[in-house]
């Protein structure tokens, strides 16, 4: 990454005008104040759906952190366009204008890129983090070049040399400044790990901040804007510490440790090696045919550092094969024909009978039900690891699918009920898919709240399995995975092909390039299809002649009475499940 690292590259082009910048702080303040606006909005309608004293307070704390980070970032983009007007910075008012109709159109993206790029820098080097916020609101714009400002941060010294070459006037200029770095054995002044390596801090940070401040002025940078990027590239390893997460492993442990006696297999495994980008992705994968289902559906993407959250593997490993054995059961088959038939499912399902449910909730009942409580402790710790960053100050993706979908949304739900000022900056963007999760408008507007970019919920109408999973749950048909979630900000995309919880794993890569989710590898979901997506179908698919078969050998019910089988049942597995399915009956009778 260090050849891109060049100060030239972060600095906003002399060919721009004085009235073109200008102009670019006009349309970037009404496009912020648009951001605010809806983000404001979000926290309005969970506190309107909660109607409680706290998810009030929680509104009113979260508009005064938003409109601290919306100041922020407008004194930014003020400093970045060299300060129009001067004096003070601008400041965005309540009712300030979102509107752009009428205004100059942006420069074109050779040119705009670099002065976004300065913005970037100057909010990391200042605030030490790289705001979930900020990144939303810049990539609405244009896509920023983040590696550059990446490698700028890691390998100060290369970026300014890289500026000198391409400065003729430097080469003279600054043949002092040089050869005093040089003496004092600064080195390639690159950064590993989130550590400066080859210099020492009291001897490299004056030069580095020398260099940049006189390479920023021959590039036309302000003195406030150069002045505060001198004053953060010299101090640059301790920015990388802690927006990459070098200083991650202490808080990782410490908090893991203490809910050992909760959750007992819990890591953070790379997908890929770290390159240690702006930006990061963990992944949740819902169960596992085998410990290498951690990692493996997450192949499918590239770009920022992905990681995966390895959690409680034997049970996922349990909860797998009770799915499959799930599925070859007579009355799963029979529903499956039916549906292929054109059964509609609700009323399907409404004309099982108990003793047909209770065959079913024998095979899946005790691992769901296992593999799901852990998935709630699971998701209020990995809350708290969120929190406490680390995986570094940068912006993070969520991206699960069947119970790591319900991990994830522990996990936000634990960030909504934080003060909105420790978390307004963390999470960017959420895939939820085939979630067994309620649809509660209330919940998922706390969620909406805490998420700065997309929250995406993929269901599909036709799963089945999940249908059956939601209902030995106790959950009502009312199921995130299965239907849209009717909430402002919530996008609903609705993943036809996968028509079995199982196809998830498979078909999860396809399912994030049909949402355009960032970073998707398209060759990768393709070999994820061939393989993994071919195999599962060629398992669970039927065509119509095994469809009629299976209808014609009926749902497989034995004793039709629901009482007896449910007394043989509990006789064996105790109480708890025997109340469950009691609670199954009842539901199904009425």
């Amino acid at each position: 990454m260090s050849e891109k690292s060049d100060l030239t590259k972060v600095a906003p082009p002399k060919e721009l005008t004085d009235e073109q910048c200008a102009a670019i702080l006009r349309r970037l303040s009404r496009n912020l104040a648009g951001l605010r606006n809806t983000a404001e909005l979000y926290a309005t309608t969970e506190a309107d759906l909660s109607k409680n004293k706290k998810s009030t307070q929680i509104k009113d704390a979260f508009v005064e952190a938003m409109d601290s980070w919306a100041q922020d970032t407008l004194k930014n983009i003020w400093l970045a366009c060299r300060e129009p007007g001067g004096g003070n910075p601008p400041r965005l008012e309540a009712l300030s204008d979102t509107s752009t109709a009428g205004l100059p159109p942006l420069p074109p993206k050779e040119q705009l890129a670099p002065l976004l790029n300065t913005i970037v820098l100057l909010h990391v080097t200042t605030d030490k983090e790289y705001s979930s916020r900020t990144r939303t609101f810049l990539f609405s714009i244009i896509t920023v070049d983040e590696d550059v400002v990446a490698a700028t941060l890691k390998n100060p010294e290369r970026a300014i040399e890289e500026a000198e070459k391409k400065t003729d006037a430097a080469r003279l200029e600054h043949a002092r400044q040089s050869k005093m770095r040089r003496m004092i054995g600064m080195g390639a002044g690159a950064v590993a790990g989130g550590v400066l390596v080859g210099v020492t801090g009291g001897l490299a940070a004056p030069a580095i901040g020398a260099g940049v401040s006189v390479v920023m002025g021959w590039l036309g940078v302000g003195g406030t804007a150069a002045g505060i990027l001198a004053t953060g590239l010299a101090s640059s390893g301790v920015v990388c510490g802690t927006l990459f997460g070098a200083y991650g492993s202490r808080k990782s442990a410490s908090v893991i440790k203490e809910y050992t006696r909760e959750v007992q297999d819990l890591a953070i495994r790379p997908v890929h090696e770290p390159k240690e980008t702006m930006a990061v992705r963990l992944c949740v994968t819902g169960w596992l045919d085998s410990a290498d289902d951690v990692v493996e559906p997450w192949t499918v993407f590239g770009g920022d550092d992905t990681f995966a959250l390895q959690w409680e593997v034997d049970a996922l490993k349990k909860l797998s094969t009770a799915l499959v054995d799930l599925i070859k059961t007579q009355t799963m088959q029979y529903i499956k024909g039916q549906i292929i038939r054109q059964t509609v499912l609700a009323a399907l399902f409404t004309a099982l009978s108990p003793t047909a449910w209770l065959s079913i909730a024998k095979v899946i009942d005790n691992p769901w039900m296992t593999a799901r409580s852990l998935a709630i402790k699971t998701g209020k710790v990995l809350g708290t690891l969120l929190a406490e960053r680390v995986l570094g100050t940068r912006p993070i993706t969520l991206v699960g699918y069947s119970l790591g979908s319900l991990v994830i949304f522990e996990a936000l739900q634990h960030l909504a009920a934080l003060p909105p000022s420790q978390t307004i900056g963390l999470v960017q963007d959420v895939y939820l898919f085939g979630s067994p999760l309620p649809a509660d408008r209330a919940a998922w507007a706390a969620v909406r709240r805490v998420v700065a970019g997309r929250l995406v919920n993929g269901y599909c109408k036709a799963d089945y399995i999940l249908t059956i999973l939601a209902r030995v749950s106790d959950m009502n048909w009312t199921v995130a995975g299965l239907a849209p979630v009717e909430l402002q900000g919530v996008e609903n995309v609705s993943c036809d092909a996968v028509d079995g919880h199982l196809k998830w794993r498979g078909m999860i890569g396809q399912c994030l390039a049909d949402c355009s989710a960032s970073g998707v590898d398209l060759a990768q979901v393709k070999k994820q299809l061939d393989k993994k997506g071919k195999e599962i179908s060629e398992e669970m698919d039927m065509d119509e002649k095994e469809a009629k078969r299976a209808v014609e050998a009926g749902p497989g019910e034995g004793s039709s009475d629901g009482e007896d089988s449910l007394s043989s049942t509990s006789d064996r597995e105790g109480t708890g499940k025997r109340e469950r399915m009691k609670k199954l009956i009842s539901k199904v009778n009425d």
